[in-house]
Parts: C-alpha cells; sequence; structure tokens
C-alpha cells in the first residue's frame, strides 16, 4: 500500500454507527439484544407448545440460527475493532501496525483462520 488518504472522524462515526447496530457484549442492545431475545422467546416457545415435535424443531433451528447469528456478531465485532485498531495506528502514524491491523480485521477471536465474507 503506497499511500492513505482516511478522513478519521468519519470513519470513527462509521465505527460507532456499526458498532451500536451490532450491539454490547450483553445482549442488550442491537442485533447482540436481538439475538438474546430471541433465545429467550425460543425457550418460551417450547415450553408453552409441550410437543416433543416442536421441541425438536425449535432446537434445530435454534442450533443453526442463534449459531449464524452469533458468528455474525462476533464478526462484526472483530471487524469494526479491527477497523479502529487500524485507524489509530493511522493517526498516530504507524502504518505497517495499520496495515497488520486492517489485514487482521476479519478475524474472529479463538479462529485460526480469517472468516471470509460471504
Amino acid at each position: 500500500m503506497s499511500a492513505w488518504n482516511i478522513q478519521v472522524s468519519e470513519v470513527n462515526g462509521v465505527l460507532q454507527n456499526v458498532s451500536g447496530l451490532v450491539g454490547d457484549e450483553e445482549g442488550t442492545t442491537g442485533l447482540s439484544g436481538d439475538y438474546m431475545n430471541l433465545g429467550r422467546s425460543l425457550e418460551d416457545v417450547d415450553g408453552a407448545a409441550c410437543s416433543i415435535p416442536i421441541s425438536v424443531a425449535l432446537g434445530e433451528f435454534a442450533a443453526h440460527f442463534l449459531g449464524v447469528v452469533g458468528e455474525m456478531i462476533n464478526l462484526s465485532a472483530s471487524a469494526t475493532g479491527g477497523a479502529g485498531e487500524a485507524t489509530m495506528h493511522y493517526v498516530n502514524g504507524n502504518l505497517e501496525m495499520a496495515e497488520d491491523a486492517q489485514a487482521n480485521a476479519c478475524m474472529v477471536p479463538g479462529s485460526p483462520l480469517p472468516q471470509q465474507p460471504h
């Protein structure tokens, strides 16, 4: 990369907006809050249904979709965190560290390989 020309305030605004939509670690806001609410709602429906076939179907649905949404949340948090870190290094004038942080922005913590957008 020969030159960067980043509008830091605009980048920070976008990252704050995206982070707000992704939500917090406690699952009280944004997509993470919706994730927690979906899990609780599925448990409520399962309890109210009192049916083995419905319980099985809900369990399969939850295993698949809660897994997918959980991965979306983790990847989004990783990407915004990595982009923020790269921007901070850019501001501090360390372009090599900024490039490294940008390259690792799609890494999910605990995952050995970067996740590719679908």
